[in-house]
């Protein structure tokens, strides 16, 4: 049996009980982690799951129109931890002045090669000080599945404020764990453990209520939460529980694909609602916040 490593409240948020030092995190992420196709990584895509990440951004891109009231050709869209170069890719073909950064290029080069003009590899610190330094801001930054993996978030977030423009959006994407759909699981002993939790992968752990909390102490303002695809709903029935049987973690996966492309293809609008409404009551796999400086 595996053993789930234990996690503790740090404030509003919880974090690894034993955290990995920044030298292994570092050697884990430059070696290990695109190369053995960790996290959402893959060695190949099939074309239903890149038009899947396609959708996603698209309803990304659309919170961002909404927030801003504004089409987005001319702005400035700073990808930190940009990984294969998907939403990097996007937002160039969006008519964004793009730049991303990452610890490797591994996963850029293998999927979104010609986004290599546009990418740095640093760390993301040394990036965000660099930035400071020269007085260089941004009118959007992303981070797609980037503040669960890093030892400090908060410190994160305290940094990426100062290269924000006044009236720029900072888009974070996160692991919706310890909601409330995972502690019905729990309760109903449809799964037996915390199953979320993973070592080194993912250090911090927030779901809806607490990233609010975090966020607004740290001078920001949620405007609005966008989920994707529930898919921990599978483990409500026994007979789709890919967390008992994880054989049947790959054709959650494709259904889950399967069904939002489906929505997007008969109205991208609507589909957009009905997963801004899923987040506005914190129901999704992961969340995507959109924030602005208060």
């Amino acid at each position: 049996m595996t053993t789930i490593p234990k996690t503790k409240k740090i404030r509003e948020y919880r974090q690894l009980s034993s955290k990995p030092t920044q030298i292994v995190l570092k050697k884990y992420y430059q070696n290990i982690y695109f190369q053995q196709s960790k996290g959402s990584y893959s060695k190949k895509y099939s074309d239903e799951e890149i038009k899947y990440f396609h959708n996603n951004l698209r309803m990304i891109e659309c919170s961002i129109i909404k927030i801003l009231k504004s089409e987005l050709t001319g702005k400035t869209f700073l990808d930190l931890g940009c990984g294969e170069g998907w939403a990097l890719n996007h937002f160039y073909n969006a008519g964004c002045k793009v730049m991303g950064v990452d610890y490797t290029s591994y996963g850029i080069k293998k999927f979104n090669k010609g986004m290599l003009n546009y990418f740095k590899q640093k760390s993301l610190d040394e990036f965000i000080s660099n930035s400071f330094k020269n007085k260089i801001k941004y009118d959007i930054i992303n981070m797609t599945n980037i503040i669960e993996h890093v030892l400090k978030p908060e410190k994160l977030l305290i940094a990426v404020k100062k290269i924000l423009n006044n009236n720029s959006v900072l888009c974070i994407t996160f692991p919706n764990d310890f909601s409330p759909l995972q502690s019905v699981l729990l309760k109903k002993k449809k799964i037996s453990n915390e199953f979320w939790i993973a070592f080194p992968d993912h250090i911090s752990y927030f779901n809806k209520k607490s990233f609010i909390k975090l966020s607004s102490r740290l001078g920001f303002k949620p405007l609005l939460f966008l989920a994707d695809f529930p898919i921990d709903l599978f483990l409500l029935n026994d007979y789709s529980n890919y967390v008992n049987d994880s054989l049947k973690g790959k054709q959650a996966h494709f259904s889950r694909i399967d069904f939002v492309n489906l929505l997007c293809n008969l109205n991208i609008t609507e589909t957009l609602n009905l997963f801004l409404t899923l987040g506005k009551i914190g129901l999704g796999r992961n969340l995507t916040v959109f924030l602005k400086k208060k």
